[in-house]
């Protein structure tokens, strides 16, 4: 059965490689932030302070996959 993915807001803290960077969540907690090949394309938006909106699997808060930067 699938579940719906956990979509939040978050903030850019540290950049890390081409593809993943940390993230702050609203409530705190630090996670992992990674694009998908086909959100490559936001890489240069994510330097730190910036806001981005998020998925997340209910299962494990440890990463997001980022969907967008926001405005």
């Amino acid at each position: 059965m699938p579940v719906e993915p956990i979509v939040a807001q978050a903030t850019v803290t540290e950049e890390r490689d081409h593809r993943t960077v940390m993230l702050e969540l609203p409530n705190g907690k630090p996670t992992l932030g990674h694009l998908s090949r086909n959100h490559l394309h936001l890489r240069p938006s994510l330097t730190p302070g910036a806001r981005v909106t998020v998925e997340m699997t209910p299962f494990d808060f440890e990463k997001a996959r980022i969907m967008k930067v926001a405005e």
